[in-house]
């Protein structure tokens, strides 16, 4: 990372400014994507185990260094995305964000999941 880059960004045109904080939101929600897939792959094989992690939480905080909050909503969206995939596919077109899966995650079903996702588009 630049040290200096917000000597960079303040050279930024208006418009180039306001275009490249919309790449760089849709970068984000792509890479959030990959991680959220990516831990749900290592969960599901236990490498945090095998890493030496009693949970995905510590694996979260203490080798990905992230937040608690941040920890805990990957691991939430991972597990819900695990069942329903197409929860990936809203996250990268930003039709849903990681505290609605958070809200709705865990009371999605088979029988729901279409209707409850569909309610909490954008929300």
């Amino acid at each position: 990372m630049q040290t200096n880059i917000l000597s960079t960004v303040a050279r930024l045109s208006d418009r180039h400014l306001l275009d490249e904080v919309k790449r760089l939101a849709a970068r984000e929600r792509d890479v959030t994507v990959e991680l959220i897939a990516h831990l749900a792959e290592v969960e599901e094989r236990g490498l945090h185990h095998a890493e030496g992690f009693d949970s995905m939480f510590l694996y979260c905080r203490q080798v990905l260094l992230l937040s608690e909050h941040a920890a805990y909503g990957r691991i939430e969206a991972a597990r819900a995305a695990r069942k329903f995939p197409i929860i990936l596919e809203m996250l990268a077109e930003g039709s849903l964000n990681l505290t609605t899966v958070g809200l709705v995650g865990r009371h999605l079903t088979r029988d729901n999941y279409r209707e409850v996702l569909a309610a909490a588009k954008a929300r």
